[in-house]
C-alpha cells in the first residue's frame, strides 16, 4: 500500500486503536478522529483527508457491518490496501489500584476473566480512546480504563497491566480506502487480495452458479458474508474477499460473476496483510 503521508480519516477519538493503525498504515501522516463511520467516509469523499483506515472485521467479535454497508453505499471509493491489527488492551490508570474501570463494551467484555479475577468492576463507556480521557481528565481514585498503550501515552497515564484481553489472538482487520477507481484483479499484482458484494440475481441456483464462477477456477474465497436487503425480506447482500493468486483466472471469475449478478460493486484489489503472530 502507498507509503504517502497527508491526512488520513478514522473513527474514534485520538489514541482509539483505528488511530494506532492508520498511523501504522501511514506513517507521518495527520490523523482526524470522527464521531462515527459516516462522517469519516463523508471527509474523504469530501476531500478533506486523502484516505481512511477503517476496520471492517475482528477476529472475535465478526465483521464491522456499518463500514460495509457504507463501502456498498459509496461508488466513488476504492480499497487500496488492508492491515492486520493486533489488540493489545491495557488497564490505564493513575498509579493507584483500580477497583472500576471504564470502556467501550466489546473491551470489557474481551477482558471479562481478567476483571473478574482482579475483582476489577467493569463499567460500560462510549469508547476505549474516550475512557482514556475521561479517566485523565476526572482524576477519580480507584478509576481506571482499559484502552491501547498509545491512549496511555496520549492522556499521560500510567499502564498499570499490559495484554489484559482474555485471547491474546485478538485482531482486527482494517481496509485502506482512497477516492479513485477500482484496480481489477487482472491487472493486480498476484497474490493480492479483492473485495466486493453483490446482490444475486432473484432465480434458483444463482448464488451457486456465482459462487461457481470462482470455485471453476481455482479462486479461494477468503470471506462471505450475507447482510440483509432494506425493504426487500428475505433477500441478501453478499460481501466477497478472494485471493488474487492468478490475475488472469481471477479477473476471468469476477467477470463471470457479474454476468450473472443482478448486482455487483466492486471495491478492488490491493496487497495481501500478514497477520502479526501473537
Amino acid at each position: 500500500m502507498s507509503p504517502r503521508a497527508g491526512a488520513v480519516a478514522y473513527q474514534g477519538e485520538a489514541g482509539a486503536y483505528s488511530d494506532e493503525a492508520a498511523q501504522l498504515v501511514r506513517p507521518g501522516a495527520r490523523t482526524i478522529g470522527h464521531e462515527n463511520f459516516a462522517l469519516a467516509f463523508r471527509s474523504l469523499l469530501d476531500r478533506k483527508v486523502d484516505a481512511a483506515v477503517l476496520p471492517v472485521e475482528n477476529s472475535l467479535a465478526g465483521i464491522v457491518q456499518e463500514v460495509n454497508d457504507l463501502l456498498w453505499e459509496n461508488r466513488l471509493l476504492t480499497v487500496v490496501g488492508e492491515y492486520v491489527h493486533p489488540v493489545r488492551h491495557c488497564l490505564l490508570g493513575h498509579g493507584e489500584p483500580v477497583k472500576r474501570a471504564i470502556s467501550h463494551p466489546q473491551a470489557l467484555a474481551q477482558c471479562r476473566r481478567w476483571l473478574a479475577e482482579n475483582k476489577v468492576e467493569a463499567v460500560p463507556f462510549m469508547d476505549t480512546a474516550g475512557a482514556a480521557r475521561q479517566v485523565a481528565e476526572g482524576q477519580v481514585r480507584g478509576l481506571g480504563a482499559i484502552a491501547s498503550r498509545s491512549a496511555a501515552k496520549r492522556y499521560g497515564l500510567e499502564i498499570i497491566a499490559e495484554g489484559i484481553q482474555d485471547d491474546p489472538s485478538n485482531r482486527t482487520r482494517f481496509l485502506v480506502v482512497e477516492r479513485g477507481i477500482p484496480t481489477r484483479p487482472e491487472a493486480a499484482v498476484p497474490n493480492s487480495k479483492a473485495s466486493f458484494a453483490f446482490i444475486a440475481a432473484h432465480r434458483p441456483g444463482s448464488l451457486v452458479g456465482a459462487l461457481q464462477a470462482f470455485s471453476e477456477r481455482g479462486v479461494n474465497l477468503t470471506r462471505l458474508d450475507s447482510r440483509p436487503l432494506r425493504d426487500r425480506p428475505f433477500e441478501y447482500l453478499f460481501y466477497v474477499d478472494f485471493e488474487v493468486g492468478d490475475p488472469e483466472a481471477a479477473g476471468e471469475a469476477l467477470a463471470d460473476l457479474e454476468r450473472q449478478a443482478h448486482e455487483v460493486h466492486y471495491f478492488g484489489a490491493y496487497p495481501a496483510a500478514a497477520v502479526p503472530a501473537g
